[in-house]
């Protein structure tokens, strides 16, 4: 098993697609110079990238966008929302395109999204980021009626949401799953969805007096202190990510309503057979547009601790995704096509923050082993170390199966996002490079 060349920490690393030339300044603080939450996103698509092109000398490089975080925070204890609305080409300025973010922390901040006439129907494309909170999820579950139960437009995925991985012998264990593409003719969408459990390593307090024995728990790792000695150095625990995409159907291309079948309108005149008082959706209520959500928890509860940590570069850079198109010559004129890259792009990212947890780990099991190694050298006829050898033995077993369950997650999405637009053709780069980043961890 060889060591990944990768940081310490995943949401510092660079995405491939990233252009070199661009130095992003870094987020910091509250500025009280930025009166604005919608900031204006300059972009030029006959922009020319040849340096002589221009007769006035030195032409001027374009610049990102110095975007900055307008509040301090610390961890909420009810969990945190980011919420990024790409804004319609007739609600911007002409040669620009606006980006609405906004964190919130209770349930009627979240609510106001929908209730400001402002911001009603002004998104092309919504981006839900999820972590730790609860009332959120439930909230999101309904207002895209994900947790449906009916059998023609819902599925089991809000189960899977809402639910914690599942224990055997009081291990846990890890599972992943992708939701098949479907369509909602009374909605003109199509949505899919994947989830999976992943590895997070806590590191162990030095203070700290003996082991945790906190439940969940998969695996302890060993590490090396100060004096090069072998010592007791990470727990890791199983955490959950799922991701939700739905698509919005042009109205050209918009299936017909199944009126000649014999069908129920699942949004007309409902109510539950079995209880009266459950909740029903309405048509009017739900959210039809273009929208990614992205759910996540922590064992920890912090919103540091999840895959895609909260302010992190990942989220910074999809606060600037329309720069980033335009200064790679894509066409962001259109809003269902800047929609679709946008949507490429996160969904790429989630994938790359994947791989890169990976990375980590790996970094940290080949410590591990190393450790292990120099205590079984040290005194070969011991065999106390025993169980030992075989529960690592087991664990990476576990570990092997998870990476091969991650590459088949991966692979599915890309023919389930090649469905979401409806006429898949070779030209769909959906998760373009994530298969082979799987593949490559598999073979670490």
């Amino acid at each position: 098993m060889s060591v990944g060349s990768q940081s310490d920490h995943p949401s510092k690393a660079t995405y491939p697609q990233d252009n070199k030339h661009i130095k992003l300044p870094p987020d910091g603080a509250d500025d009280e110079k930025t009166p604005k939450r919608v900031e204006d996103h300059v972009y030029s698509p006959g922009h020319s990238r040849d340096p002589f092109a221009s007769k006035s000398w030195p032409q001027r490089r374009l610049r990102s966008p110095g975007l900055k975080w307008h509040k301090q925070y610390e961890t909420p204890r009810t969990g945190r929302v980011l919420v990024i609305d790409y804004i319609k080409k007739d609600r911007s300025k002409e040669g620009m395109r606006k980006v609405a973010a906004q964190e919130i922390n209770n349930i009627e901040g979240l609510r106001k999204i929908y209730t400001n006439p402002d911001r009603g129907s002004d998104a092309v494309l919504r981006v839900f980021h999820v972590q730790n909170a609860t009332w959120a999820t439930h909230f999101l579950l309904r207002k895209f009626n994900i947790s449906a139960r009916d059998d023609l437009v819902g599925t089991d995925f809000g189960h899977y949401v809402q639910n914690k991985h599942r224990q055997r012998r009081g291990k846990p264990l890890l599972t992943g799953k992708s939701w098949k593409t479907t369509h909602d003719p009374w909605r003109a969408i199509n949505r899919t969805s994947f989830g999976l459990d992943y590895l997070k390593p806590y590191k162990v307090n030095p203070q700290s007096q003996g082991r945790r024995e906190t439940t969940g728990k998969m695996m302890e790792l060993s590490c090396y202190d100060e004096d090069d000695n072998a010592a007791y150095g990470w727990d890791v625990y199983p955490q959950r990510l799922s991701c939700y995409i739905q698509h919005k159907e042009p109205p050209s291309e918009g299936s017909a309503v199944p009126g000649d079948l014999d069908v129920q309108n699942p949004y007309e005149n409902g109510t539950s057979k079995n209880d009266p008082h459950e909740y029903f959706p309405r048509l009017e209520s739900l959210d039809n547009g273009n929208a990614i959500i992205i759910f996540e928890n922590s064992c920890s509860g912090s919103i540091d601790d999840t895959m895609v940590e909260a302010r992190s570069q990942w989220e910074s850079r999809w606060r600037r995704l329309p720069f980033y198109l335009a200064y790679e010559s894509h066409d962001v004129s259109n809003d269902d096509q800047m929609a679709l890259e946008c949507m490429k792009i996160i969904l790429a990212d989630v994938w790359k923050s994947v791989s890169e947890s990976w990375d980590r780990l790996i970094d940290l099991s080949n410590v591990h082993v190393d450790c292990l190694q120099d205590r079984i050298y040290e005194q070969p006829a011991d065999e106390s170390r025993a169980p030992e050898l075989w529960t690592n033995a087991s664990n990476w077993l576990k570990v092997e199966r998870l990476v091969t369950i991650h590459t088949n997650v991966v692979k599915e999405m890309q023919d389930n996002l090649r469905e979401l637009t409806g006429e898949p053709t070779i030209e769909d780069n959906w998760l373009e490079k994530s298969p082979s980043d799987m593949e490559r961890i598999g073979l670490l």
